[in-house]
């Protein structure tokens, strides 16, 4: 009787636990792909477009089954699960992955809240 009652419960503890650690490394993986992005658009005479391609292309093999793709919120059609936003501000470059990831132990309808904000300078050359 008793093991009838606590398994839902472990089971339900251990399942947690282990969608802990997969979002845990998806939002190392999210905050990694922005900063190679920014990384690379920081670069002299780079545009926030590379930055964008950067993140995508880096964040796309942790994430397999979801679509992720370049958007920004005020853009045309309809926004991928997880999206990147790469802006020039000024002298900076900033990167903004956003979205949601589907989680084992259902517990938000519409998955996991997954973001990462980067901003780094871009690079300038005295003469």
């Amino acid at each position: 009787m008793e093991f009838a009652l606590t398994w839902p419960v472990a089971l339900l503890l251990v399942l947690g636990c282990v969608q802990l650690a997969i979002w845990a490394t998806e939002a190392f993986a999210a905050r990694s792909a922005a900063l190679a992005g920014a990384r690379a658009a920081t670069i002299a005479g780079a545009r926030p477009g590379i930055a964008a391609v950067v993140a995508v292309r880096a964040l796309g093999p942790s994430l397999p089954g979801t679509a992720v793709g370049a958007w920004c919120p005020g853009q045309g059609g309809g926004a991928p699960d997880v999206r990147v936003c790469a802006k020039e501000v000024g002298v900076s470059v900033e990167v903004t992955v956003g979205g949601s990831v589907s989680s084992l132990v259902p517990i938000l309808p519409s998955g996991l809240p997954l973001r990462a904000h980067v901003v780094l300078p871009k690079e300038s050359f005295a003469r």
